[in-house]
């Protein structure tokens, strides 16, 4: 079984939260690659990686009742706030599991497999697409999102926003991570002998721009204890109790537009 790196932004309530904010952001972008993707109504699917059931849900709604989503990921933690979630929304068609990537087994051939900002996360990630591309039917979808992030940035640039982005930027490559999977994705689908894949992007610019600053720099708080046991940043460096309200100041003090993550979307359908 391959095992799973450390996380560097850990799970919490905290980061649950931090993480539906993000989704929000997100969510329609997604929906929208989602669907260039062709995943339509009817369709059985299974979401790799799928944490606090975020795009589990909204897939739910685009495969409606004649269709199924299985959420999987390695956390049962994560995997319980999953579960509630879809509880009070009423959704009969979603079911969560708990499994490593990418040690999944099925049943039966799924119409597609789905996966959003996982690749990033995991050693292998052309093997990790080749391992699951066996799950789905002849004819059916594989496809995964990712994120760009050293896009992320203020224009004006925003110089404690600017270094919250490097910092967890650095916090990512010291854990071996690549950076800017998704604009690796076309690739690591070739890698894994999906030929011919589409390819979308898309890049929120959020109205609501303090929101999106509050929640890159809950990023970087969520990032900092591994930032200061790595030697990222050395104990002291930032001040937990004042970063947001340092954020929200900068903000106010400079006009400007906010660039988040580019979430690249890449698909392909097996062979019929």
């Amino acid at each position: 079984m391959t095992s799973r790196p450390a996380y560097v932004l850990r799970h919490s309530d905290h980061e649950t939260r931090r993480l539906a904010t993000q989704a929000a952001f997100y969510a329609e972008h997604t929906d929208r690659l989602l669907e260039t993707a062709g995943i339509t109504e009817g369709m059985n699917v299974l979401d790799v990686g799928c944490g606090a059931g975020d795009v589990s849900i909204q897939l739910a709604r685009i495969v409606g009742p004649a269709g199924s989503v299985v959420g999987v990921d390695a956390d049962a933690g994560v995997l319980g706030s999953a579960r509630r979630r879809v509880a009070e929304l009423g959704l009969g068609n979603v079911t969560f599991r708990q499994a490593t990537l990418p040690d999944v087994t099925l049943d039966r051939p799924v119409d597609a497999v789905v996966g959003r900002l996982i690749l990033m996360h995991l050693p292998d990630p052309a093997g990790t697409i080749r391992a699951l591309s066996t799950l789905v039917r002849p004819g059916g979808v594989i496809t995964f999102q990712d994120f760009n992030t050293t896009r992320i940035r203020s224009v004006p640039a925003m110089p404690q926003l600017t270094r919250c982005v490097a910092v967890v930027n650095d916090c990512l490559r010291a854990a071996g991570r690549t950076l800017d999977t998704g604009e690796r994705l076309y690739s690591l689908f070739l890698a894994a002998g999906l030929a011919g894949p589409g390819l979308a992007v898309v890049v929120p610019t959020p109205e609501d721009k303090e929101s999106a600053v509050v929640m890159l720099g809950q990023t970087l708080l969520t990032a900092l204890p591994f930032a200061e046991e790595s030697g990222v940043v050395a104990p002291g460096d930032f001040d937990p109790d004042t970063l947001i309200d340092r954020l929200r100041e900068e903000l106010r003090d400079t006009p400007c537009a906010v660039y988040l993550a580019e979430l690249v979307g890449v698909w392909a359908r097996l062979p019929g």
